[in-house]
């Protein structure tokens, strides 16, 4: 299936506006992004679908993020919008021999390469039955008017179908 990308987990789309109830002040407490998350290491937390998500936004301009799910695939997180198309997009695995991490643009309903990666730092562990991904970016590379758009999904699979056909 040329540019075609089967999910088998959960693709959802969350807003979660910097406003409100999922409020985000900048902190000096940071996460840290070494695949595994601690209780109250996000300031944000929600479990949504079988998938936990963290966020923190801290005082040096970055955002950290996370997502932690019951899978031995790939786990994938994208902000910029409020669907897959035109977002940013990240999406790694862990098989214990192998950890990759792909930072791709959402293409219509696949995704492609990006030659102007955002991701300062990025961290994947599978144990215990799930896959976490941490990362940090520029705060500004998702946050935009005061929102925060989050796109989040997982899947059993693991590289061979995390990236898209190429022909």
């Amino acid at each position: 299936m040329k540019g075609k990308l089967f999910f088998i987990g959960m693709l959802l789309a969350l807003t979660a506006a910097l406003g409100a109830e999922g409020k985000l002040a900048p902190t000096s407490s940071l996460p840290v992004p070494d695949g595994s998350v601690a209780t109250n290491e996000y300031q944000f937390t929600a479990d949504v679908s079988g998938m936990s998500l963290g966020a923190t936004l801290g005082t040096d301009g970055k955002l950290y993020l996370s997502i932690r799910a019951k899978t031995s695939g790939w786990v994938a997180l994208g902000v910029g919008g409020g669907r897959m198309d035109g977002s940013r997009l990240f999406l790694a695995y862990d098989t214990g021999s192998k950890q990759a991490f792909y930072e791709q643009r959402g293409a219509g309903h696949s995704h492609k390469d990006l030659a102007d990666a955002v991701v300062e730092k990025w961290a994947v562990k599978a144990a215990a039955g799930a896959t976490t991904l941490e990362l940090v970016l520029p705060a500004s590379a998702a946050v935009v008017d005061g929102k925060m758009r989050l796109l989040f999904a997982y899947s059993r699979t693991t590289s061979y179908a995390l990236r898209p056909s190429r022909s």
